[in-house]
């Protein structure tokens, strides 16, 4: 598969994620009835930043993965690898904030910081 092929898989998924955590916020303001904040109900503020922070996380992730793959078209296997980590690290962050599960979010958070890491050193590798 080409850098760009598992780079579109990846933003797809992260799409479709992104959207499911998007869906939960707005489910769960129809619920509260409540349009802007999160009227005092820790399940919206969770939503809220779930999504947020996922958004936050995929956006330079992304942007990462595709000048990876413009730089370095052929198949990579780091690439697909911090492909995969970040995917894996974002769905359980997600469910750990939900569940409460600290110590799950803290890791899933520290595996999320080494998949991009990863995928800036091996851009910065493309670059010389």
């Amino acid at each position: 598969m080409t850098a760009a092929a598992t780079v579109a898989i990846t933003l797809v998924l992260l799409a479709v994620l992104l959207t499911g955590l998007s869906l939960h916020v707005s489910r769960l303001r129809l619920r509260h009835r409540v349009s802007f904040g999160d009227g005092g109900h820790k399940d919206l503020l969770a939503a809220m930043r779930a999504h947020g922070n996922c958004l936050e996380q995929s956006t330079l992730f992304g942007l990462l993965a595709l000048a990876f793959a413009l730089l370095a078209p052929g198949a990579s296997t780091a690439l697909t690898v911090c492909c995969a980590l970040f995917l894996l690290a974002r769905a359980v962050h997600a469910w750990a904030l939900f569940t409460r599960r600290l110590p799950l979010r803290q890791g899933a958070h520290g595996l999320s910081l080494l998949a991009q890491i990863g995928l800036l050193i091996l851009l910065l590798g493309h670059l010389r």
